[in-house]
This record gives structure tokens, C-alpha cells and sequence, in this order.
């Protein structure tokens, strides 16, 4: 035999049905009719507010045949809906965490927002990678907005139920009870000062077919407003039904006072003064050009009402719906009235005349809601400003084999889903989204293999970049060495776009990769264009992985190499090829750079076993460094000075080529060419005057003050080539 008890809860309004077993088909229609649902994680069936007939059933079904007090209080029910929100959120994130592992499995060490590259991947195999990559990415995406969404939920439940039990809504609660038990006694009430009206039963289904006209009754709670014509002798079925309502409003009244007083603030309940708008002036003055006032439904916003004239009587016989006051200028009020359809200031001409007081500065608004509400709120994810010393980085790859700084965990390429336990979640699914946004792109790109990350650190060491360089990387395809220039000089965060102290500048002639580096590095100038055809500009330090094929790296690095500024470096992988061993070492090594060969694996995760090698080649000075210029500078002054003092112990000239010699270095030191002289055919110095046997040669100036050095190229860029760089190449 199946039990049934029935509660009620004054808190939330609810009716609640407890059954020790399934009901009946029957008994199970009659309960959803009147209105009850069910909750199967609480086992119950509620009614979400009470009504007569949800009662009348309640009481019919219970055992005991009466309706008892509910046990559990709204803040225990809060926080047991809490719970179970907190368990659907972690099965949610649980879910999530699974399709973003799912995600990386598949990419195979692609990183978010780059394209599968066909050329070591098959293309039919990277087509169905791509569908089952966004796939798993929207289902991650989703799975972690809705555990986001749960967490809120839970947070929501116990924030509302400690908000229905503050003081102030408590009594904002009360006062709407009375005026409930208004309205429903008005409902039976017919109005003293309207006569009765004979019409026919328009509203009651059971009339009869003649439609006879009966008596009927004004009932309205406000004295002419909001009310209904009844029939009469519906009156005595009304206040049956009206007064069940009001017993039970009664009821919660009682309730409600009683927990009012408990907390101490029965003073709430008392009546509020009249307001500031209510107690200022009413003056009735003449406008003619009409009035501004602010709009009383969107604070801020100002209306222009036109003014009228009318009488005190013209003004009395308007409706009272019509008619009412606006606050001016914070100081008074005004008569306001609807005629058609435009709502205007009145004067009245036959009334007294006031003169309008000043404007007044608004008063501060008082919060609606009090302070003291205490919300608990579930912690955030960390911001990674927080996190500055963590080795990964927001796109997944190239993380130092050292362990973080943060929190001493070291990172792990196979298990990238969590390099560090302290990375905030967020911004993995943040970055899926965003990949999402442009989607899963398949690119075509058979001669690019990816620089490996290690690589790629170790030649942004090589660079040794400095601030105010102008860095260019010609084939940048997946951006892994500008990612790696990243790391090495990052500012602030590894969640934040490229911040750095010089320009950098990426060519790549594949339109979606290019696309992919301008959504990775916006502050990059990044242009979509063949190497080759770049001509125009200098840059300080060049890095690059160039093509191998068909010996296409000899070409790229020459070509970088006349793009170096003066004192320029060039860091470079080339293919360890005969080719490259018979034209490019001995170049290479000719200039002063290094030639370097790596391992026979290093390119193996990128999908080929060629032989490569990393190179470095510095661009030639134009003049020396000005601190050169001091020193040969100090040189030829102690050697003059010297040869004075050797004179003048040995009573001897100095022959003159030694003074042409040495004169001839000082020019030069300080830039200048020597003179010719006509006198001297091998351009030699006049050894002396006899009348002057103590001569010895001058001092020479001191030397002007170097300008500081600078690598701005010297050559004019043609705009056909700036095009290449996009709009900022000018700058």
C-alpha cells in the first residue's frame, strides 16, 4: 500500500507529496492536473505555489488526511540543491576534460590554431582528422561552459535563499501579502459608488443559450481602478473561493511577522515617509517654450514636455489616469496631463501664480539591496598575471624541460593536457573557442617541416636579440621560431600577444598559415608573400628555416643575407646536403660564421630525416665602433708624443715619413683623408723650418663626438615592395 504525506512550506509557498512508491495511473493524472511536479533527484512531488485546488487534493491524498509543516528549511533545501549542482558541474568538467584530451590525441602534437599541414600528414587522413578534431572541440567547449553554468547554479541557490530571508525582503514580502488580501476581498466587494449595470453572462461559460441580461456589480480594489463587472448573484461563490486565498495569505502573514520579530526589525513594517518627490513644492507658473524633465523610466534621459493653459475645472475633469505631477530640476513639481497622446506640463490660469525655485543637485540613491547579504562564490580560475613564472605557454608547445618556477612541476610532451597542475583550465577552452571561431583548417604545404621548439630556443640564443632590433623571419610557417621569441622575451604574462622591445616581421607565402600567425601575433607584421620577391628592406637579426627542396635553402639564405643590416645576424637551418657543402659552407665560413651540423633525429617529429645544420653569419660593419675610434685615437697621440721626446733627448729631426705615417693615421682616425702635397711628389711632410729646430708636430684636435649608431637602412624602399609588408611597413 503506497503512503503518502503531504507538507507545506511558508519559506517558498510549496506543497509537497511524498509517496513510499509509484502511484497509480490514476491517482498519477489527477496529481500532475492539479498542477504538481515531479523532482527525481528529490524524490517528491511539489507545487511550485499553493493553491486551493493543489491543497484540496494534498490533504484528499495524505494519509493522515492533513497537511503537516515541512522540516527542512529553505537554506537546508539551498544547499542540498547546491550539492547537486556542484555534482552535475563536475560531471560536466569531467566530460570536458575528456573530449580535450580526446582533442590532443588527434591533433598529435598540433597546437590549437594551426593548420594539419598535407604534406606529412595524407590528405584524405587529414580531412577526417579535422571533422573529429572540431567535433571533439565543440563537445569540449560545451561540456565546459555547462559545468561553468552548474557552478553558478549553485552559487545562485544558496544566494537566494539567504536574500529571502534578509529583513528588509522579508518585509517588502509582508506589505505585498496585505496588499494580496486587498485585492482578493475586493474581488467579492461590489463598489458603493457605482449602480448596478444589467448585461449578459459575456464571461461565464455555463449561462444559458438565451442570454439573458442579469444584474451586475462593479468590484474594484482601488475606487474606480482595475476592477470587474460580476454578475450578482456570483457574488456569494466569489468570497467562498476569494477567502481561502485570504486565510491563507493570513496564514503566511503571521508566519512572516513572527519571523520578522525574531530578527528585531518589526520596525520595517512601519510607514515610510512620504518621499523627497512627494514633499517638494507643486508650482504652476507659465512656460511657453515648455519645460525639460527627466525621463522618470530611464535615468539620465530628458523629455520635453510642451505647457498647456487650461482652467481648475478643464484640468478636475480629466480622468485620473491622465493626469499627474513631474519633478523639476530637483527643486518642485508641475502639473502634468496626457492630451492626445502627448503627455504635457498644465498652467492654470486660474490659480495662483509662483515663481519656480532654483535647481537643486540630485541626492545619492541609496542601494536598493543591503550589504550585509554574504554570497558564498566559487574561486576562480587564476589569472595569468598570477602565474608569470610557468614554463608552458597558451598554445601548447615548445615548454623548457626545466622544472616551472611556479609550482616545480616539469612539463611533459606527453602529457600536455596538464603541463602544470596550476594552469587555469579556462584558457585551454578559451583558445579551442577561438579556434573554432575561423575552424580546423587543412593546408597544403609539402616542403614545410616546423622547426622543433628546442631548436627554435636555440637559435633565438644564438641572435642574441636586443632590444630596438628589427627582426624579420622569412619562412615562418607554423610561427614556431617567432613563438620561441616569445618565450625568450616575453613581458608580463605567456597568455598575452608578443610584447617586446623591438619589431618583429614574418613572411610565409601560405595564405592560412599567414592568416593563423596575424590571429596568433597581432601586434606582428606579418605579410603573405614569396621570400624571394622582398627586396628594400634591413633588418638586424634574421632567423629562418627556409625550404630544402631542389636546393631552394642556398637561395633563401643568400638572399637574407643582403637583407642584414650592417653588423647584421644571420641564424639559419639549411639542408647538410653536397650542394650546400660546396656553395654555402665555404661561403659561410669565408665570413666569419659557424657552421654547426645536428643530429640525424632533429627534424624527426617534424616529419623527415634529413641532415640539416644550423649556421650563423654576421653582415660586415660599415665603420668602427666608437669606441675603436678612442683608442686608435689615444694610440696616435702617445706615438707623437713619443717621437717629441726621443727628438729632443737626441737632438735629432725626425725623419719625415715617421710624422707623414703618423699623421696619416691620425686622419684616418677621425675620418679624414690626407692632403696631397704638390711640393712632395711621394707625399711626404716637410721635415722643418731651419730657423725652428725644436719643431715637433702639433697635437692633433680632439675628436668630435660620435653619433650614436644606428642600423637604419639607408636605401629608399619602393612602395611595390612596402606592399609586401602591409600598411605599418612604412613606419
Amino acid at each position: 500500500m503506497t503512503t503518502i504525506t503531504a507538507t507545506y512550506s511558508p519559506e517558498d509557498n510549496k506543497l509537497r507529496l511524498y509517496a513510499s512508491s509509484r502511484l497509480d495511473t490514476e491517482t498519477y493524472a489527477r496529481v500532475k492536473a492539479a498542477g504538481f511536479r515531479w523532482a527525481p533527484k528529490q524524490e517528491l512531488f511539489f507545487c511550485p505555489a499553493w493553491n486551493p485546488n493543489a491543497a484540496d487534493l494534498a490533504e484528499e491524498l495524505a494519509t493522515d488526511g492533513e497537511i503537516g509543516d515541512e522540516d527542512k528549511s529553505l537554506v537546508d533545501r539551498a544547499e542540498e540543491r547546491a550539492d547537486r549542482f556542484d555534482d552535475y558541474s563536475a560531471s560536466r568538467k569531467a566530460d570536458a576534460e575528456a573530449a580535450h584530451q580526446a582533442v590532443h590525441a588527434i591533433t598529435d602534437g598540433i597546437p590549437l590554431g594551426q593548420p594539419i599541414l598535407v604534406g606529412h600528414h595524407s590528405e584524405r587522413h587529414a580531412r577526417r582528422d579535422a571533422e573529429k578534431i572540431e567535433t571533439s572541440m565543440r563537445r569540449a567547449v560545451k561540456m565546459w561552459e555547462t559545468s561553468e553554468y552548474w557552478k553558478r547554479r549553485a552559487s545562485g541557490a544558496i544566494a537566494a535563499a539567504k536574500y529571502k530571508e534578509l529583513p528588509a525582503v522579508r518585509a517588502r514580502r509582508i506589505k505585498g501579502l496585505e496588499s494580496d488580501i486587498r485585492v482578493y476581498r475586493a474581488r467579492f466587494t461590489p463598489d458603493p459608488k457605482q449602480p448596478a449595470i444589467l448585461q449578459e453572462r459575456w464571461n461565464d461559460p455555463a449561462a444559458p443559450a438565451d442570454r439573458v441580461k442579469v444584474p451586475h456589480v462593479w468590484c474594484s480594489p482601488r475606487g474606480g481602478r482595475g476592477g470587474n463587472c460580476v454578475p450578482a448573484d456570483s457574488l456569494p461563490a466569489l468570497e467562498k473561493y476569494y477567502t481561502r486565498w485570504i486565510q491563507h495569505c493570513e496564514m503566511r502573514l503571521e508566519y512572516e511577522r513572527a519571523m520578522l520579530e525574531e530578527q528585531g526589525a518589526t520596525a520595517l513594517l512601519a510607514p515610510k515617509p512620504r518621499s523627497a518627490a512627494a514633499q517638494l513644492p507643486l508650482c504652476n507658473y507659465r512656460a511657453p517654450g515648455g519645460l525639460e524633465i527627466e525621463n522618470i523610466y530611464h535615468r539620465g534621459e530628458m523629455m520635453h514636455y510642451p505647457q498647456v493653459e487650461m482652467t481648475q475645472a478643464q484640468y478636475a475633469a480629466i480622468n485620473i489616469d491622465y493626469k499627474g505631477t513631474r519633478v523639476v530640476g530637483n527643486s518642485h513639481r508641475v502639473r502634468t496631463a496626457m492630451q492626445r497622446h502627448t503627455l504635457v506640463c498644465v498652467f492654470l490660469t486660474d490659480a495662483k501664480t509662483h515663481t519656480p525655485p532654483d535647481p537643486q543637485e540630485p541626492k545619492p540613491r541609496e542601494p536598493r539591496f543591503p550589504a550585509s547579504l554574504s554570497v558564498p562564490k566559487s574561486e576562480p580560475d587564476p589569472t595569468p598575471a598570477e602565474y608569470k613564472g610557468h614554463v608552458w605557454n597558451s598554445q601548447g608547445q615548445g615548454q623548457d624541460n626545466a622544472a616551472c618556477e611556479a609550482c616545480g612541476e616539469k612539463y611533459s610532451p606527453e602529457a600536455y593536457a596538464a603541463p602544470c597542475s596550476k594552469r587555469p583550465r579556462s584558457a585551454d577552452f578559451d583558445a579551442m573557442r577561438q579556434t573554432l571561431k575561423a575552424g580546423v583548417q587543412v593546408v597544403s604545404a609539402p616542403q614545410l617541416f616546423p622547426t622543433p621548439p628546442e631548436l627554435a630556443d636555440r637559435m633565438v640564443k644564438e641572435a642574441d636579440i636586443r632590444d630596438g632590433h628589427r627582426i624579420l623571419e622569412p619562412s615562418a610557417g607554423t610561427g614556431n621560431i617567432v613563438w620561441a621569441i616569445a618565450r625568450a622575451y616575453r613581458r608580463g604574462s605567456p597568455y598575452r600577444t608578443l610584447e617586446t622591445d623591438f619589431r618583429l616581421t614574418a613572411v610565409e607565402i601560405n595564405y592560412s598559415m599567414a592568416d593563423a600567425l596575424r590571429r596568433s601575433f597581432p601586434d606582428m607584421e606579418t605579410a603573405q608573400a614569396d621570400f624571394l620577391d622582398v627586396k628594400g628592406r634591413q633588418f638586424d637579426r634574421i632567423l629562418m628555416n627556409p625550404p630544402f627542396a631542389n636546393g631552394d635553402d642556398i637561395r633563401h639564405i643568400m638572399h637574407a643575407h643582403q637583407l642584414l643590416a650592417p653588423g647584421g645576424r644571420l641564424v639559419a637551418i639549411c639542408a647538410n646536403g653536397p650542394r650546400q657543402q660546396e656553395k654555402l659552407r665555404p661561403w659561410i665560413e669565408e665570413n666569419g660564421g659557424t657552421w654547426e651540423e645536428l643530429p640525424r633525429d632533429t627534424f624527426k617529429d617534424s616529419g623527415t630525416a634529413v641532415n640539416t645544420v644550423l649556421l650563423t653569419v654576421d653582415a660586415p660593419r660599415e665603420a668602427p665602433e666608437p669606441e675603436d675610434i678612442g683608442t686608435i685615437t689615444q694610440q696616435v697621440r702617445a706615438l707623437a708624443e713619443q717621437n717629441r721626446i726621443l727628438n729632443e733627448c737626441a737632438g735629432m729631426e725626425p725623419e719625415p715619413a715617421d710624422f707623414a705615417a703618423i699623421r696619416e693615421a691620425a686622419d684616418l682616425a677621425h675620418g679624414e683623408e690626407p692632403e696631397p702635397d704638390d711640393d712632395d711628389p711621394d707625399n711626404r711632410m716637410d721635415a722643418g723650418d731651419d730657423d725652428d729646430p725644436d719643431y715637433s708636430l702639433p697635437e692633433p684636435p680632439e675628436p668630435e663626438a660620435v653619433p650614436e649608431f644606428t642600423l637604419e637602412p639607408t636605401a629608399s624602399i619602393p612602395a611595390q615592395q612596402l606592399a609586401l609588408f602591409g600598411p605599418g611597413a612604412a613606419a
